[in-house]
């Protein structure tokens, strides 16, 4: 880092990621992820709702504060990056980026997670989610165990035609890859071992 520097030459080096990380923005962006210079619209730091009706979430995945691209007026039809320069993945045995996102609105964009092993010259498209998907939180994964050299990932976001494509994510998190189940502790399929619930949940017991 040059403090006295104006512009930015590109020659910035980061140390890789190696170990477990999470960053559920109770803090700001935090000091994981970058926001991309060329962002169009950038992603923003909230808890609570989001300025708009009929879009974004009421509050956050985990804690009290989360990510978001706000698509009211200018902010359609734009883009918004964050990324990681740096993650060695030969740390893990099958590393993953697990992260929770909110997608409501009759707009909506897409959201993709994108890697890159040439520092950011070109990109690899690992997971996309477009349109619609109800006004919950959900919470997904994307397996990066086939990499074996660092990488990059970016999450990128698009809105779409109006205010009502606010796109949220929380709780961003690279670790080994999680175990699926069910997390109801009351259910007969009960798994104190998952990670991510799949819906599997059932009750044969039910009063």
């Amino acid at each position: 880092y040059d403090s006295t520097s104006v512009i930015d030459d590109g020659s910035c080096l980061y140390d890789c990621i190696n170990v477990d990380t999470t960053e559920s923005f109770e803090s700001g962006q935090g000091i994981t992820w970058m926001l991309d210079p060329n962002n169009t619209v950038d992603w923003t730091n909230r808890s609570g709702g989001t300025p708009s009706n009929n879009t974004g979430p009421s509050s956050a995945f985990d804690g009290s504060y989360y990510m978001y691209t706000e698509s009211s007026g200018s902010g359609s039809n734009k883009e918004a990056i964050m990324y990681v320069p740096c993650i060695d993945p030969s740390q893990w045995s099958q590393l993953s980026l697990v992260f929770a996102y909110h997608m409501y609105g009759a707009t909506m964009g897409d959201l993709s997670i994108e890697v890159s092993q040439d520092s950011g010259a070109t990109w690899i498209q690992e997971l996309s989610i477009s349109g619609d998907q109800g006004n919950q939180w959900n919470e997904t994964f994307v397996n990066l165990g086939a990499y074996t050299t660092s990488i990059s990932v970016r999450v990128k976001a698009e809105t779409g035609t109006s205010y009502t494509s606010d796109i949220s994510i929380d709780l961003l998190r690279f670790m080994e890859l999680p175990i699926t189940g069910c997390m109801n502790p009351l259910a007969d399929n009960y798994d104190s071992t998952a990670v991510i619930d799949d819906g599997s949940c059932y009750f044969s017991n039910c009063t």
